[in-house]
């Protein structure tokens, strides 16, 4: 038995192996075996069994998943369950029966980008789905893997060092005067930081820059309490702004120090630009909303990016009537609302969220039913679309004075006028172009109903 073979699975627990041979716990299904009928199915000796089952040897990982599979469990089932709460993300790879190689040649990822990761908590950064990926081939959950992956100790010397570094560059940086500007490309403590996170330096130094920023708004509400608490002639003032810049100083520590985690979660969990406008898409037509109710569903093939290849802890997908739909998770919208500055200093250029309007006991947002929403025959669900599709084919609208018609799946069609959005079996005939010009004004606008709806033509 080799070094790494002992110290790999140190966790692997005799008495959980002869336990579940014998079936002492009754699972629905399962039977007793005797050591030389699970060594028939695994491929060994009686003896082999019978040295594992009394802790005189130790199995390799494919052998931990042969026992597994014929014992009909989870190989981290064999391991010592007092212990799971420690195990980083080597550890849990050994307790799922996987060498490192298995995972490289499942996932396809370089061993150099697996080691970085299982070694220093790093994800690929051209990997989304990385964590999802992992996670389904561990067969845990995502979340389990996120805390194995906290637990690793590198991250958590980094983190330490993060933070450490963050605070020398506040201490720097924020109090100087003049126009923002941020940390100077070339600061050796940035430098360190972008070779920390496994990112490039300027990446890191843009997202560093909107958080020292937004530290910096702080400070100067500080400096202002500390100048009347200093230098007013009225006591009473004097005595209210200290006690302003004692709670802005705590408000500042305690930013500050929110800094080192967020990073390390945002470059951890970061999409790519295409994917991050995909999720602001869904954002601004709310496809998360009224859940209660059915909710509201955004067309997946009308947005810019595809929302399949988004880790699905973000997006929920599923089909109604053959059409394809999506909507922002919980997980989702916390993403968004936690990294949305973040993403903001990262991709400038890309669509932003809107501020919501919703208002407690009002609407629920900026839809207009009518206008960007429809309805699925003989289903309760709304479904959405999305601002940037709807505003490409009001234009075609606009250009061509036609109705344009999109092929939602095998059953139901998208119908786009200048005023209404619906949904129409694909065998039923279309609207007649030409009553576009009757039923729409100079404006654009078409004839509405009482109540606020837009007529559809006959």
């Amino acid at each position: 038995m080799s070094t790494l073979m002992a110290r790999g699975l140190a966790d692997f627990s005799p008495s959980e192996l002869r336990a579940l041979r014998m079936n002492i716990y009754a699972r629905p299904g399962a039977v007793a075996l005797t050591a030389e009928e699970l060594a028939r199915e695994v491929g060994t000796t009686k003896a082999q069994i019978l040295a594992y089952e009394n802790g005189h040897r130790v199995p390799d990982p494919p052998r931990v998943r042969a026992l597994a599979r014929a014992l009909g469990t989870h190989p981290s089932t064999l391991m010592n369950h007092q212990r799971h709460a420690s195990w980083d993300i080597a550890d849990v790879r050994r307790a799922c029966g996987l060498r490192a190689r298995d995972v490289v040649d499942a996932l396809g990822v370089s061993p150099k980008n697996y080691r970085r990761f299982e070694n220093e908590g790093i994800v690929p950064s051209r990997r989304p789905r990385f964590l999802d990926q992992v996670a389904a081939l561990f067969a845990i959950s995502r979340a389990t893997l996120e805390r194995a992956v906290n637990r690793t100790p590198a991250v958590r010397l980094r983190q330490e060092r993060a933070a450490e570094l963050i605070e020398a560059l506040a201490e720097r940086y924020v109090p100087a005067p003049g126009p923002w500007k941020g940390p100077a490309p070339d600061d050796p403590d940035l430098i360190e930081l972008a070779t920390a996170y496994g990112r490039p330096v300027q990446r890191t130094r843009r997202v560093l820059t909107y958080e020292l920023g937004e530290l910096r708004q702080t400070h100067v509400r500080a400096e202002r309490e500390r100048v009347i608490a200093d230098f007013d002639t009225d006591r009473d003032r004097q005595a209210n702004a200290q006690l302003a810049l004692a709670r802005w100083n705590q408000v500042y520590a305690r930013e500050l120090g929110r800094i080192a985690p967020r990073l390390e979660q945002f470059h951890r969990n970061a999409q790519p630009s295409t994917y991050w406008q995909l999720l602001v898409d869904l954002f601004n037509v709310e496809a998360y909303a009224s859940r209660a109710e059915g909710g509201l569903w955004a067309v997946t093939r009308l947005l810019a990016a595809d929302a399949a290849r988004l880790p699905p802890h973000l997006v929920e997908q599923r089909q109604i009537e053959g059409v394809c739909v999506c909507r922002l998770t919980a997980a989702g919208l916390g993403h968004l609302n936690t990294f949305a500055g973040l993403y903001a200093a990262l991709y400038p250029g890309v669509r932003r969220p809107l501020r919501s309007t919703h208002r407690s006991g009002g609407s629920r947002g900026r839809l207009s039913p009518g206008a960007e929403t429809f309805s699925v025959p003989q289903h309760g669900e709304r479904l959405v679309v999305p601002q940037p599709a709807l505003e490409g084919f009001r234009g075609v609208v606009a250009r061509t004075k036609s109705f344009v018609t999109v092929e939602l799946g095998p059953r139901l069609r998208l119908t786009v006028g200048p005023n209404f959005v619906s949904a129409v079996p694909v065998e039923e005939e279309l609207p007649d172009p030409g009553l576009l010009d009757e039923n729409t004004g100079a404006d654009g606008g078409g004839d509405r109903e009482e109540g606020g709806k837009d007529t559809p033509p006959a």
